[in-house]
């Protein structure tokens, strides 16, 4: 399991905030306009090793998964494992 976490250490990374070797999950903010938001919406790509990648993690995708208007906030979440899968969504908050 050693040899294994070592020879994929963050093959499939989020790219953005801390990297941790073994788990990674946090959320990190953009953009934030300080007004009241009633829905959310999510986008997300994904990554396993680092070889194969898919997804629109696009804000105007998140926009539209939330059927929002307006938006009030941006944030990206990221999760990591082992560095063998990787998970990196948008989430936009508004109205």
């Amino acid at each position: 399991m050693t040899t294994l976490t070592v020879t994929f250490q963050n093959c499939a990374s989020s790219g953005f905030g801390t990297q941790g070797l073994l788990y990674e999950k946090q959320r990190i903010s953009l953009m934030e306009t300080g007004s009241f938001a009633t829905k959310e919406g999510f986008s997300c790509a994904k990554s396993y090793l680092g070889l194969i990648s898919f997804g629109d993690a696009s804000v105007e995708e998140a926009q539209k998964q939330g059927n929002l208007k307006e938006i009030t906030s941006i944030e990206l979440e990221t999760y990591n494992f082992l560095g063998i899968y990787a998970k990196l969504c948008t989430v936009t908050k508004g109205n």
